[in-house]
């Protein structure tokens, strides 16, 4: 399969999904949620972007972010280290857990290195630049209606692991969402 062109994003909003390998839906679990939402508040820290909206689906997640041009590095650094780290502790607390069904679907045919036996994220990830507030408002509302399209609620607020929360009430509790950056 060829590989998808990676788009530069520094200086500008860039749109990222990642999906769960074999679309395994681990994200229905709560303590798995939570290692995703850990984890895009430290390496948001690490390296420099503004969380601008998210979506945590049972099997896959949508973020929209703006890498500071001074601090970050290119999106697929970020998504490298994101999904490198949430894979062993993805791993650990399935393994604590005795999820062996989930370990085995996960589990590699042919280990790539002494360590890594395991795939929990597809080993791709879509990233789209975003160039204009009208595009990022476009993502925005994408990312927030995806669980209304899947029909896990009603309204996109209702949903708790989704910046609609943030944007419609204002609710920063689950994670810290940059809702002011896109105020025109």
């Amino acid at each position: 399969m060829p590989l998808r062109k990676r788009i530069y994003c520094k200086g500008n909003a860039c749109f990222v999904t990642t999906s769960v390998n074999k679309f395994v839906k681990i994200f229905k679990e709560k303590k798995h949620i939570e290692i995703i939402l850990e984890n895009i508040s430290f390496y948001r820290e690490k390296h420099g972007f503004l969380l601008l909206a998210y979506v945590i689906m049972p099997d896959h997640l949508h973020l929209l972010i703006y890498p500071d041009p001074e601090r970050a590095g290119e999106v697929s650094d970020i998504m490298e280290d994101f999904k490198k780290f949430t894979s062993r502790q993805l791993r650990m607390e399935m393994e604590k857990d005795k999820r062996t069904k989930w370990l085995e679907a996960f589990k590699l045919e042919v280990p790539r290195k002494r360590n890594w036996q395991f795939r929990i994220w597809q080993e791709r990830f879509d990233d789209l630049g975003i160039y204009s507030l009208k595009a990022a408002r476009t993502k925005i509302n994408y990312i927030h209606n995806n669980p209304v399209r899947k029909r896990m609620v009603d309204r996109p607020e209702d949903y708790p692991y989704s910046s609609a929360r943030n944007y419609v009430l204002n609710d920063h509790s689950i994670i810290r969402v940059d809702t002011d950056f896109l105020i025109a």
